[in-house]
């Protein structure tokens, strides 16, 4: 099984793996199926995390998208080190701000 381990801006190591990439992430949300790329650097050079209004445990990493006016969203569980799940948004969900690249 392939892994990638990424280190985010707080210097948190999350993995990435090809069951959670295969299993999960492509049966939600096939439309990101060429974009790998894009969720791994939504981890390392991102513009903001937001803990997640869910799971105190679960950050937000909001990264460039295949457009513009799309943002890819990488979902992490900091309790396990890993990557839960990724999907496109327009916009950052609300939640409470934890980093930007801007500050």
């Amino acid at each position: 099984m392939t892994e990638t381990r990424m280190i985010d801006p707080l210097g948190r190591e999350l993995i990435l793996d090809d069951r959670t990439w295969y299993g999960h992430i492509l049966k939600s949300h096939p439309e990101i199926a060429e974009l790998r790329n894009l969720v791994e650097l939504a981890i390392k050079a991102l513009d903001e995390i937001h803990i997640s209004r869910l799971d105190a445990n679960c950050r937000l990493y909001y990264g460039q998208g295949p457009r513009s006016s799309v943002m890819m969203v990488a979902v992490a569980d900091l309790s396990l080190g890993i990557i839960k799940t990724a999907h496109l948004a327009r916009k950052p969900l609300a939640g409470l701000f934890e980093w930007s690249k801007s500050t």
